[in-house]
């Protein structure tokens, strides 16, 4: 929750800055504005980047393809050998080790010793090696090949092994993106720039405004499409290049008002926040511009030691990757430097609204670290002051940026904003009430009373002390409109002095705030209450008013999720829906309890059988079902080998089964909570982990659900067409002469 969402104290009113456009209206002296974090920093210099991209750009390399799957594998394409590598990534917690696997190798040549994968080997034809140059991965496990040397895309089954189908355009093919169940198509014809596809139907050309309005209007016509890319809220972005020069527009949502310039660019990709990141020339820096809408500002560039020059992809956590000569690297931001160890930042008039108000408290959220500091001055008026009071226009320089003069302190009162004074480090947090800071926030709230006359307008600076590696951080900043007025309280001989009196006010800020605090915590104790409000720290406390007793293991919002369904859980406890939803709500994963008599099948205890003979796992009277006593005559003996009691080996034992993997502290959870919530004469196993095996533990309507697999599209009556865009059965390659072997990648149909 940001400062600006939360909801001041009753009777009092807050002047907040928060968030990059607030700060931009302030006035900077050796300052910034981080533009990924809205944080005010001092001015910082990059150290250790490899400078500007050469002015006259060389002739990219030829572009080698990569993607992430739906499991975090990636797959990288090595265009001069016709070979394509998958690679575990991160590289400590997958399989395989460091060894890339070729995922287009001879399915005839004999097995290398190596990780064992589980991967069936491509049919491709080992004389005609696909140059992947661009690779693209679907939610259905299809990989998307676009093959240099014939410029068609091969879409090969990432499940089976197997080329399903090559797709020709009718304009050269330069680039491809996932954009969810299908893949964007970059063409080279710039009046058809985009196609979209996908495993088994039809291309179509993708919508996109290419007339005189759109976001290729202000390009040179020699400009064509070169690499596409989607951000995460999946608009598509565009890079163009020419001889001279190179552009990256938005295609889809919201077009830029203008082009990002960015000369000598090879590649784009999008990051997790939304950053268009754009790399060049090899062993260069990777160039970052932020998005705000329509606008478009360079950020901090990203270090890529090492980068081959042939293309970057996004991890599956937000991050921009790149290739090396020793094998996939992370881009980091650059080290920065502040040459300035002082700077200011000057905020524009705060409005009371008040005439002749006394101001409050000053309270700032900053990350100050050993070494450096944050202090403040304050300046008042009642009146706003005259254009020709206004800093000069040579004030404004040596570093100072002002969007607009008139909103900041003039000129005589310059002399108050140069009186700095400490800030107080607040040991209860933030003063807004129930609003606590996150453990892991590394900003803390900081406090001082605002020293300045009464007046309805109020300037405040702020100075920033740091070294030259480390800086001061501010994130927001909030001021009391109005002071207290316990000193009005006390007889008038305390404020007949003016210098006792102003002494006795900032003297009775603190219990001021201290009084004032309980008093606003008490008349919102009914966030207490509330599960999804209260602090964390309380969630026990909560718990505990109605018997229930939360697991401090359990994520945050799991065990507010607990709190809030508890009556439900109550209701159902030792039930089946019951422990599902526990389970549920703890893994964030959907799970299955299977009740073993679901699987005991004819091994069931029934009298008699079909026809009335019975079958082999069938009770018989006398035998293995005995009824209210003895049945039968005396002398009459048991078979030797009486099938099993139905009841015994099925009755009161279930299995749960978890679609994931767990860490050993995971697994510690769900056993301690299923050793609480199941039923007292109940067995329990945990089956937990990927995959399903045909005849082990795997039944259909009970432990497994049919959904879908290749995104294969129901037929229509009347609307549907074999071979455009409906498929009778599922793909497979080809039957070449010379490379194809049965029963490794040739069925016979009956």
């Amino acid at each position: 929750m940001t400062p600006m969402q939360m909801s001041p104290p009753p009777g009092r009113r807050f002047a907040p800055i928060t968030g990059a456009q607030w700060w931009d209206r302030c006035l900077h002296h050796k300052t910034v504005v981080d533009p990924a974090t809205a944080e005010v920093t001092l001015a910082g210099r990059p150290v250790g980047s490899t400078g500007p991209w050469p002015a006259t750009p060389s002739p990219p390399a030829e572009r080698a393809g990569m993607a992430f799957d739906q499991r975090g594998w990636l797959y990288h394409g090595v265009p001069e050998r016709g070979q394509i590598e998958r690679v575990p990534w991160p590289r400590s917690t997958a399989a395989g080790g460091n060894v890339p696997v070729d995922l287009l190798a001879d399915p005839a040549a004999p097995e290398q010793a190596g990780p064992a994968v589980g991967f069936s080997a491509v049919a491709a034809d080992p004389g005609r090696p696909l140059r992947a140059r661009a690779l693209a991965v679907d939610p259905d496990d299809h990989l998307f090949v676009l093959d240099g040397a014939t410029g068609t895309i091969a879409v090969l089954d990432l499940t089976d092994g197997r080329l399903l189908r090559t797709i020709a355009l009718a304009w050269p093919p330069v680039d491809l993106a996932a954009r969810g169940t299908v893949i964007i198509v970059a063409t080279s014809a710039r009046h058809h720039p985009l196609v979209e596809i996908d495993a088994i139907g039809v291309p179509r050309s993708l919508p996109a405004d290419v007339g005189t309005g759109g976001p290729l209007a202000q390009l040179p016509p020699a400009a064509g499409p070169r690499r596409v890319a989607v951000g995460p809220d999946g608009d598509v972005w565009l890079l163009l290049r020419d001889e001279a020069g190179a552009w990256v527009v938005r295609m889809t949502g919201e077009h830029l008002d203008q082009p990002i310039i960015a000369p000598g660019a090879d590649d784009l990709d999008i990051d997790g926040s939304g950053d268009v990141v754009i790399a060049g020339p090899a062993d260069h820096d990777l160039l970052v511009w932020t998005v705000d809408g329509r606008t478009a500002e360079a950020s901090s560039p990203l270090e890529a030691r090492g980068y081959d020059g042939r293309g970057i992809a996004t991890t599956p956590e937000g991050r921009i990757g790149f290739w090396t000569a020793r094998g996939f690297r992370l881009a980091r931001p650059l080290r920065v430097n502040y040459p300035a160890l002082t700077g200011c930042v000057d905020t524009y008039r705060l409005d009371s609204q008040v005439y002749r108000q006394q101001w409050g408290r000053l309270f700032v959220e900053a990350c100050i670290p050993p070494g450096t500091k944050v202090e403040a001055a304050y300046a008042t008026a009642d009146d706003l002051p005259r254009p020709d009071e206004m800093l000069t226009d040579s004030a404004a320089t040596d570093g100072i940026t002002a969007p607009s003069q008139l909103e900041f302190a003039p000129l005589s009162l310059n002399y108050l904003l140069t009186q700095v004074n400490p800030l107080h480090r607040r040991e209860t947090g933030r003063e807004l009430t129930w609003t606590p800071l996150d453990r892991d926030d590394r900003f803390e709230v900081y406090e001082a009373p605002v020293i300045a006359p009464p007046g309805r307008y109020l300037w405040l600076r702020l100075r920033l002390t740091g070294t030259k590696t480390l800086t001061p951080r501010i994130r927001a900043v909030r001021v009391e409109c109005q002071g207290h007025d316990l000193l009005r309280r006390l007889p008038r001989t305390y404020r007949d002095d003016a210098v006792a009196a102003d002494f006795l006010w900032r003297y009775l800020a603190m219990f001021d705030g201290l009084l004032s605090e309980m008093d606003w915590r008490s008349q919102q104790r009914d966030l207490l209450l509330d599960p999804c409000g209260a602090p964390v720290e309380l969630l026990g406390w909560l718990a505990s008013l109605i018997g229930l007793t939360l697991d401090n293991r359990w994520p945050e919002a799991a065990r507010r999720t607990v709190l809030a369904e508890a009556i439900c859980l109550f209701r159902r406890r030792g039930t089946v829906p019951g422990l599902t939803r526990l389970l549920e709500i703890y893994l964030q994963t959907p799970v299955s309890i299977i009740e073993t008599f679901q699987l005991r099948g004819h091994g069931g205890a029934f009298v008699g059988g079909a026809h009335g003979d019975p079958g082999a796992a069938s009770a018989v009277v006398g035998t293995s079902l005995q009824v209210g006593g003895e049945v039968g005559s005396a002398g009459d003996r048991l078979t030797a080998q009486a099938p099993p009691d139905a009841f015994a080996t099925h009755a009161h034992r279930f299995s749960v089964l978890i679609p994931r993997d767990l860490d050993p502290g995971q697994l510690a959870v769900v056993q301690d909570l299923l050793d609480i919530s199941r039923p007292a004469h109940t067995a329990v196993d945990i089956c937990a982990g990927h995959g399903m095996r045909v005849g082990v533990a795997l039944y259909l309507a009970i432990s497994t659900a049919v959904g879908p697999s290749s995104s294969f599209t129901s037929a229509v009556v009347g609307q549907s067409g074999v071979g455009r865009g409906t498929v009778v059965g599922r793909g497979h390659a080809g039957v070449r002469v010379g490379a194809t072997r049965l029963a490794r990648n040739t069925v016979v149909d009956p």
